[in-house]
């Protein structure tokens, strides 16, 4: 037979009245089994704390990120104000406005330019044209170098149909006026090689023609040759040789000389184009005139008038 023995006077404390392991009381049962709030007001109370702290860490971070805000905003103002100089109590000047110098257009005025220089070039010749004709034969022997003019040193020897036959002497030489016989020299561009009557050729020059002479001891054949062609083929123009004569070339018109030792020399052309047809005194023709050669003249009378 067993015999309970009673613990504590035979009552059992409450679980809340053991000891932890610690030798502390657990009184978690005993607060909430005494005077401690219910579970449901503690559980209340630790979500209005959460949310508070909630609450206040958002205000924290709020804050803490306007802090940061304006300490981003605050650094470029301050980099700013630091780079850029200070403004002039003045203010800057202002710029003056640079002009840009536009392209011409060229082509116009090329061509008006070009308009101009025609429009002076036909005026300038048309006056030259005018200036010329308005000058004499003698103004325009007169302005080649070298050149006699006999119509003012001997003006009666200039005078017309001083018709003569037979041989004749003259003071010049080739003659360039005076006394000649009745038949002409043909001067249709002529060119002789052999000497020809002065007598005939004084008459061919009375008539419009320059007479162009040369010594052939003094010139070589191409010479010849490149005088020929200044007269061969042109009316009121002949050629020939003279072997007493004293220069190279004489070329001659009536009441006009030009006596030259180069047979290329330009004043030959000048002349030739100065008297050509300009220095006769009658007007007669070049065409159907003796063209025998041969320094004897002869009295064919084959012609009436000049």
């Amino acid at each position: 037979m067993s015999i309970s023995t009673p613990q504590s006077g035979g009552s059992r404390r409450s679980s809340a009245t053991k000891a932890t392991a610690g030798g502390k009381p657990n009184l978690e049962k005993e607060e909430s089994a005494g005077s401690s709030p219910s579970k449901a007001t503690k559980a209340a109370s630790k979500t209005a704390g959460r949310s508070a702290s909630a609450t206040k860490a958002g205000a924290s971070s709020k804050t803490a990120a306007k802090a940061g805000a304006t300490k981003a905003a605050s650094r470029p103002a301050a980099k700013a104000a630091t780079s850029r100089p200070a403004a002039k109590a003045g203010g800057r000047r202002p710029l003056a406005p640079v002009k840009v110098s536009q392209g011409r257009n060229w082509g116009p005025i090329a061509m008006f330019s070009a308009v101009i220089l025609v429009a002076v070039g036909i005026i300038g010749f048309a006056g030259w044209k005018v200036y010329e004709s308005a000058l004499t034969v003698s103004d325009r022997v007169g302005q080649i170098d070298g050149a006699h003019n006999f119509r003012k040193s001997n003006p009666d020897l200039v005078k017309a149909a001083q018709h003569q036959s037979g041989p004749l002497k003259y003071d010049q030489n080739p003659p360039v006026a005076g006394k000649h016989n009745g038949d002409w020299q043909n001067c249709m561009g002529d060119v002789y090689d052999a000497p020809i009557a002065s007598e005939h050729a004084v008459h061919s020059m009375e008539h419009g023609a320059v007479w162009l002479v040369y010594n052939p001891a003094k010139v070589n054949k191409d010479q010849i040759e490149a005088l020929a062609k200044k007269i061969r083929g042109k009316e009121y123009s002949l050629m020939s040789p003279m072997e007493n004569l004293d220069t190279t070339v004489s070329v001659q018109a009536w009441g006009f000389q030009l006596k030259v030792n180069d047979p290329s020399d330009k004043r030959i052309d000048e002349f030739i184009k100065a008297t050509r047809k300009n220095a006769g005194v009658e007007q007669a023709s070049c065409s159907g005139g003796i063209t025998e050669t041969g320094t004897t003249p002869r009295d064919l009378q084959s012609t009436t008038g000049s």
